[in-house]
């Protein structure tokens, strides 16, 4: 009988692999709206499956419900370089500011958007690439 803690790693870690690729479409498309908000909402939400998935390859388990990317990056073992400590660090205010408006901090321009999603895409593409 299995364990009800135990997960099938393998699964879990496809779910939020895809599950980070499908938050990216939506980076591309609101990004190309200029919608601002819900494009750097989104780009954290990439990241932060990304991130997911290497917790499940670290720890075999589910991931705990947390939104911190360097937190999660920590959980998963992961080294990272200054730039995407940067990056995450970067991305995090963000998660907050889509949901409440106003509160994190002032909003990028659409060119600071534009370059912070040029990031966040290699990144992402670091995280897929490592599973």
């Amino acid at each position: 009988m299995k364990n009800e803690n135990e997960i099938n790693v393998e699964k879990h870690i496809a779910y939020w692999r895809d599950e980070a690729l499908e938050s990216w479409k939506d980076v591309v498309h609101n990004i190309k709206g200029a919608r601002i908000s819900l494009a750097l909402f989104s780009a954290h939400l990439a990241i932060e499956k990304a991130l997911k998935a290497h917790v499940v390859k670290k720890t075999e388990k589910f991931p705990p419900m947390i939104h911190n990317l360097v937190s999660l990056a920590n959980i998963a073992g992961l080294k990272l370089t200054s730039q995407q400590v940067d990056l995450f660090s970067e991305l995090n205010p963000l998660n907050i500011e889509a949901r409440y408006p106003g509160i994190a901090r002032q909003r990028p321009t659409k060119k600071q958007a534009e370059l912070i999603v040029k990031r966040t895409k290699v990144a992402l593409e670091w995280l897929i690439e490592e599973l």
